[in-house]
């Protein structure tokens, strides 16, 4: 279905910036029992990217429960990798914060019907049409 992407631990992992990568892999190392944290992370933030879609009308979701709106695909990747950074004890930058931010702005937008994520799908709520109600 276009206008959905898949956001998943591999591509999480693979796009944490080069030395939070390295903390990543010492916290789980030091941690063993922490090894399924970033999957419960990106499983958290998919299913929050997910509901904040449905609750929109006329939206086709995606089947795949993976899947998240690609115009989102940036904010959720910044949300996993922030709330992972915070619960590692990550000392971020002042200018990550306005990531984090701007990721539930994006969430908020979506969820108030002021931001649509996903193409219409016709199907789903019709095509417009226009009755001028004159000469009747």
């Amino acid at each position: 279905m276009s206008g959905w992407t898949e956001l998943t631990v591999a591509k999480v992992e693979a796009g944490l910036p080069t030395d939070m990568g390295a903390l990543y892999l010492a916290w789980v190392e030091g941690n063993p029992s922490k090894g399924s944290r970033l999957a419960e992370i990106v499983a958290e933030t998919v299913v929050s990217f997910r509901e904040a879609v449905n609750t929109q009308c006329g939206v086709v979701m995606d089947e795949d429960p993976t899947m998240i709106p690609a115009t989102g695909y940036r904010h959720a990747f910044n949300l996993a990798v922030f709330n992972l950074g915070m619960e590692m004890g990550v000392q971020f930058a002042p200018e990550v914060y306005s990531l984090f931010v701007q990721a539930n702005i994006w969430l908020r937008m979506v969820q108030t019907g002021k931001l649509r994520p996903v193409p219409w799908e016709t199907e789903a709520v019709g095509t417009p049409s226009y009755e001028s109600g004159r000469g009747k």
